[in-house]
């Protein structure tokens, strides 16, 4: 379960910023998403926090620490621009690292391969 965390929250993210590319309250342009602006604003908010968390219990197994630091700049990035420098840019920015940080854990797990296992050679007859 911990392992997909991180896939969950970023592609909701994801979604999140394919719905409305430029801000949030363009949602209201697209009519049926409009009436529940409020609900997908905190909805983001809280997927986001779940791909960090994802993130640093995935580190607990690959151990890569620019893909937890590059994950918890990204999540920073989304809420700063939400809530410090309101800027719409760095929120895409965050949501694109995010994408990222995920697509770069999934695709390592991907091309992982198992170790073989360890065979002691047959002892030679005398």
């Amino acid at each position: 379960m911990k392992v997909g965390l991180e896939k969950i929250g970023s592609f909701g993210a994801l979604i999140a910023a394919a719905a409305c590319p430029v801000c949030f309250p363009k949602l209201a342009l697209i009519g049926a998403l409009g009436a529940y602006e409020s609900q997908l604003f905190i909805a983001v908010q809280i997927l986001i926090a779940v791909a960090v968390l994802g993130h640093a219990l995935a580190y607990l197994q690959h151990r890569k620490g620019w893909l937890l630091g590059l994950a918890i700049l990204s999540g920073v990035a989304v809420f700063g621009g939400l809530y410090l420098v309101h800027s719409e840019a760095v929120i895409s920015a965050g949501f694109a690292g995010l994408v990222v940080t995920s697509a770069t854990d999934y695709w390592a797990r991907f091309r992982r391969t198992p170790e073989p296992s360890r065979r002691t050679p047959p002892a030679e007859a005398e």
